[in-house]
């Protein structure tokens, strides 16, 4: 293999991620009558944000991560943390620090749980801790990851990286299938970062494509492939869902038919959509949106109840869900930006800098 091209920056990834956000909020925020039809239920909403944000972190990380094998392995992966670390905890670890003060028994009875993310861990054992804030478990998975593949893709010669990316897609429905065997409709099967590694995974293996000089010129079939694939096994779901067949299946599958569609869609993002869906993705509110999603998923969850307690402090009548939806989305929008231009923009200076020196 050549030396790795260095992973750039794709504007229109970003408009993927404003998409995932809007996806998760129109999952939890209250919702209009009409949305709680069966139909629109069978896209699981929310869950199909998740996916694709797993996908492009697993596309994102294995990127950068591969494109920095030319470099000293201490010396890539202090950079990597360095890096991960100033994005995620700040943020997060405020949040905490918040709900803890507020006196929320789900974090201050659970804090350690919390601030060394392994949420997901905690709400499988217990379920009843989750609500006011089970939205964290995803960037436990997030964390967890992040602990182990970067070593992966660090250390394993590269002639074995594809090899090891194709059997994490295995583990993924393999554990997902011990879990339903052994344990049922379990959590375990779907919040633990074993079962999101098909997902993540498959990110993982676009990187590969695109940084292998065998593979890059097959790009275009492979993610033809994953497309075909993916709308197949995605369909296939919706009539095992509508008819209530195979349960066993459609858990062990459920979160790889989006997700080979979601590696196609970003995929072509990567290259550059033109026409009509390329002029909506380097739409530019879209693309802030995208950069500015990580403090939109951390803090919409809480919104409706932050809306709520307005609303009854100011002595207003509760609005419908219509209402409620566009207010909690102005708030978090809100809230996530002053976020991203008093703590995260000006942290992710410090990052850059911090960074430099490591590779120094």
């Amino acid at each position: 293999m050549t030396q790795a091209a260095p992973f750039t920056y794709k504007p229109q990834l970003d408009a993927l991620r404003a998409m995932a956000a809007v996806a998760v909020m129109a999952e939890h925020f209250p919702r209009d009558e009409i949305l709680s039809w069966q139909v629109f239920q069978l896209g699981y909403l929310g869950l199909s944000g998740v996916l694709l944000f797993f996908v492009l972190s697993g596309y994102l990380i294995t990127g950068i991560l591969i494109s920095s094998r030319s470099s000293r392995f201490q010396t890539a992966l202090k950079r990597f943390y360095i890096r991960r670390t100033l994005r995620i905890f700040p943020i997060y670890q405020m949040t905490l620090l918040i709900l803890f003060l507020m006196g929320l028994s789900s974090v201050t009875d659970y804090i350690l749980w919390h601030a060394f993310y392994i949420s997901n861990v905690l709400f499988v054992l217990k379920p009843n801790v989750a609500a006011p804030i089970a939205h964290l478990w995803t960037l436990s998975v997030e964390e967890q990851f992040y602990l182990i593949w970067p070593l992966l893709m660090l250390v394993v010669p590269y002639r074995h990286l594809l090899r090891v990316i194709l059997w994490a897609i295995v583990i993924g429905l393999g554990w997902k299938a011990l879990v339903i065997e052994t344990l049922g409709d379990s959590l375990a099967g779907g919040l633990w970062v074993f079962s999101c590694l098909d997902s993540l995974a498959l990110g993982a293996l676009l990187a590969y494509v695109e940084q292998d000089e065998r593979l890059l010129p097959k790009k275009p079939k492979i993610l033809f492939g994953l497309l075909a694939a993916g709308s197949v096994m995605t369909a296939l779901q919706a009539v095992l869902f509508i008819t209530d067949s195979a349960p066993g299946l459609r858990l062990v599958m459920a979160y790889l038919g989006p997700s080979l569609v979601f590696t196609w869609l970003v995929g072509r993002a990567a290259i550059g959509f033109t026409g009509w869906f390329g002029a909506v993705l380097d739409w530019r509110p879209l693309r802030y949106l995208g950069k500015i999603s990580y403090g939109v998923y951390l803090y919409h969850y809480f919104m409706p109840r932050v809306l709520q307690s307005l609303i009854a402090n100011l002595g207003f009548d509760q609005p419908g869900d219509l209402a409620k939806t566009l207010l909690a989305f102005l708030l978090t929008l809100l809230a996530a930006a002053l976020s991203w231009h008093l703590i995260e923009k000006p942290i992710s200076h410090l990052k850059d800098r911090l960074s430099e020196r490591a590779q120094s």
